[in-house]
């Protein structure tokens, strides 16, 4: 289903019912719940915790290795711990499980850790929103109810970091071994499960054979399965098309938010793609321009103290890590060229098309002046390697370094993507050296869309000063990538 497609009408959630304390309270129940209780009393079920994905945040190993610990009902269920090393982790088998007596009013405590494996004494990494200097505030708490497969605590359905997404940056304090996980719990048991649906909803919210998997099945026909439309609190009866509503104003749809699930976006929580091309090196035996994977991490963590997930796709996705042939320099025209023939492939109804951003990664820019970085259109911007390269020595003697600055340039002109234009701080030639007045006339405003800070500071300022400053995070608007062509 294209994005230009889908009809833009207005609706109303048809919300199921659901269990929650916090977040969102889902109502205007559809279905009669029947008196059944499902499965026979006494047998049992197993519950599962699958964590999916792990990022350090700010560990100090290069490649650190970590595992996990699992409690369920003050059990310790991770009896063997597997070993997963480097900064960001994709993990292909659940962590933990454990069989438990069925009860659908039954509710399950689950407490998640993380941890660095150290040569002689393992740390415990931050991944929870709590408060505290030892275990309790950097463990994951939660409560899951067994009739419906949802859960509360530290995590629920409409928090701010998305439903099954856990950051040690919620607490304010980075400095605790931080890092962030995304996971999934449910249940199964003997002949049913694989659609992460309950037994219990199946057969009394929606009248559905408990013993069948419905992973997948589109009951109303809006693009979005009953799976997807149940875990966040749509009903997948419903004659309502949600599938073009965007209840997080991040630029996605309903339907862009289950395709890109996959990658772990979330309809209630803010999400950022980004496709990065690249270009070969001048020479056989020259290194291609690529966005390092340092700056990478340094823009995700940028984005993650705003409760903003940045996704890079540098091939990892299917769509970026792509070179260009070499060019001296990047011309507009070769620039508009790379985006039709790399991004968009020769189809301007790609759909990725108004939901990735796009960037390239070539050597120089030609461009009225030396630039580091130019946005070329509404989604896209280019960055001139080299010239961060050949800058590094003077990045350095003023407390950057080479990642840091590429990161700061690539934040710089996504911001420009996203809306930070208009500000007599953003783009100020009087702004680059101290000789000038505008250097210090602009210092309040610590962004990297000034060009005082830019190569040297990962982020944009939050105006708390009163005078020349503005708050960049309450102005970017996410939502303006539906403009792209």
């Amino acid at each position: 289903m294209e994005k230009g497609t889908v009809a833009l009408i207005a609706v109303s959630f048809m919300l199921l019912p659901s269990l929650f304390p916090s977040g969102i309270v889902l109502e205007n129940r559809k279905f009669a719940e029947s008196g059944s209780h499902g499965l026979p009393d006494g047998q049992n079920i197993t519950v599962v915790v699958d964590i999916i994905r792990a990022r350090a945040m700010t560990l100090d190993e290069n490649e650190p290795r970590i595992y996990f610990k699992v409690y369920i009902d003050g059990e310790d269920v991770v009896a063997h711990p597997s070993y997963y090393k480097g900064k960001d982790v994709w993990i292909e088998e659940p962590v933990a499980r454990k069989e438990i007596p069925y009860d659908p009013e039954g509710e399950v405590n689950i407490q998640i850790q993380m941890w660095e494996k150290k040569t002689f004494l393992s740390k415990i990494c931050d991944i929870s929103r709590g408060e505290g200097k030892f275990h309790a505030g950097k463990t994951i708490n939660l409560t899951y109810y067994l009739k419906r497969g949802n859960w509360t605590g530290d995590d629920y359905l409409g928090d701010g970091n998305g439903y099954g997404h856990c950051s040690g940056f919620e607490d304010g304090n980075e400095k605790e071994n931080d890092c962030e996980i995304w996971f999934e719990i449910y249940e199964e048991g003997e002949g049913w499960g694989g659609d992460h649906l309950t037994y219990w909803e199946k057969e009394n919210v929606y009248h559905l054979d408990p013993f069948k998997n419905y992973s997948g099945v589109d009951f109303n026909g809006d693009g979005i399965p009953i799976e997807w439309e149940d875990k966040y609190g749509f009903d997948p009866f419903s004659d309502e098309n949600i599938s073009a509503e965007d209840p997080d104003n991040d630029g996605l749809s309903n339907f862009e938010e289950y395709e890109t699930s996959k990658w772990l976006s979330d309809p209630f929580a803010r999400d950022i793609f980004l496709e990065v091309d690249g270009m070969e090196g001048k020479y056989p035996w020259s290194k291609p321009y690529m966005l390092p994977k340092e700056s990478q991490y340094l823009l995700c963590n940028a984005f993650a103290r705003h409760n903003i997930t940045l996704h890079v796709d540098d091939g990892c996705m299917g769509g970026g890590g792509e070179l260009i042939p070499y060019r001296d320099l990047l011309t507009g025209n070769g620039m508009g060229d790379a985006r039709t023939r790399y991004f968009l492939h020769w189809n301007h109804h790609n759909w990725r098309l108004g939901v990735f951003h796009y960037a390239i990664i070539s050597s120089q820019i030609d461009f009225s002046r030396p630039v580091g970085g130019c946005a070329f259109d509404i989604d896209s911007f280019a960055i001139g390697a080299q010239y961060v390269r050949n800058w590094a020595w003077a990045f350095y003697l003023q407390g950057s370094n080479y990642q840091r600055a590429f990161a700061s340039v690539v934040m710089h002109e996504l911001g420009h993507t996203l809306g930070l234009n208009r500000f007599g701080g953003i783009d100020n030639m009087d702004t680059r050296f101290p000789w000038n007045k505008g250097f210090w006339e602009w210092g309040n405003y610590r962004s990297c869309m000034n060009y005082r800070y830019v190569y040297k500071l990962v982020d944009y300022s939050d105006g708390d000063d009163s005078d020349h400053d503005q708050n960049d995070w309450e102005i970017i608007n996410l939502a303006r990538i539906n403009w792209a062509t």
